[in-house]
């Protein structure tokens, strides 16, 4: 008897959802990064602003892993490079949103002796004019660098210090617009069916798979037996979680994951859940999907 086999992306993917997520990721990134500069511009507060790059880069990744999934997009690789471009293209919109502003940028206004904001208006020509001049954008980097952008506790930020700040800012929205839709292209995918595999949490929890490397071993040789519900009491700390797969319409389309979950409590009394994953994308039969299924699929009263 052969050792179940792993899900393998099929690498492929049609014309048609490749314009699908360049057209409308490239649209997407517009809006989002008028919101986010305009939220850097007009919030004082300068320890927000990591937040709201977060929140940049979370939403344009949201949006590709949308529209990799809307196109059927089965390339990782392919995906992966696009999205890398995309965010590069949002990188760059933010910065010729930032310019336009900053060229119509007015008084500054006090609110307090630690906050202050600077009025601008907004020209669309001169935003078109930035945005089809490359080089002037590139070229105000290093003067903005050798002048700071902004202060905190009356100390002008500047030099290779803010160089290292727009880097990190570039790192956070590239890592998370490449690999929000990466990962949704890795998901399974039944070729047969033409369609993604939903995922299912199975509620019940599984014992802990306190050694990964034995447990993966076992799978891998049809030791469905390895995985037993965990008996001890409710709000243990520490439990397994298993996770299927499953092509609605593709009986054989069905894979496990599996994931080790910590409960874990802060000084103020706040639970958090830690995970690890175990194994990824392993293929079940369907005999046994179902059996799994009905084992994990209940928690005892």
């Amino acid at each position: 008897m052969s050792a179940p086999a792993y899900y393998q992306p099929s690498g492929r993917f049609t014309v048609s959802g490749v314009l699908l997520l360049v057209i409308l990721g490239t649209a997407a990134a517009v809006p989002l990064a008028f919101v986010y500069v305009y939220a850097i511009w007009y919030i004082p507060f300068i320890y927000i602003n990591l937040f709201v790059t977060l929140g940049f880069g979370l939403l344009l990744g949201y949006a590709l892993k949308t529209l990799t999934k809307s196109g059927k997009l089965r390339s990782p690789a392919l995906v992966g490079w696009l999205s890398f471009a995309l965010a590069l293209w949002a990188w760059y919109l933010q910065w010729c949103v930032y310019l336009t502003l900053l060229f119509g940028a007015g008084e500054t206004e006090s609110l307090g002796s630690r906050a202050s904001f600077t009025h601008t208006t907004f020209e669309a020509d001169v935003f078109l004019g930035t945005l089809l001049n490359p080089p002037l954008v590139l070229g105000m980097l290093p003067r903005l660098a050798d002048e700071g952008t902004w202060s905190i506790f009356g100390v002008t930020i500047s030099g290779i210090f803010l160089y290292l700040v727009w880097l990190a800012e570039l790192l956070i929205l590239v890592l998370l617009t490449w690999n929000m839709p990466r990962s949704q292209a890795e998901v399974p995918f039944s070729e047969l069916a033409d369609e993604w595999a939903e995922k299912i949490t199975l509620p019940q929890p599984a014992t802990p798979f306190a050694d990964a490397a034995a447990t993966k071993l076992a799978l891998e040789t049809a030791d469905w037996n390895h995985l037993q519900p965990h008996t001890e009491p409710d709000g243990t700390a520490h439990f397994g979680r298993l996770h299927f797969f499953r092509a609605p319409s593709d009986p054989d389309c069905c894979f496990l994951s599996l994931e080790n979950v910590a409960i874990e409590t802060d000084n103020k009394g706040k639970a958090s859940e830690k995970t690890t994953d175990v194994l990824e994308y392993l293929r079940v039969p369907p005999r046994v999907c179902q059996e799994l299924s009905t084992r994990f699929g209940a928690v005892p009263a």
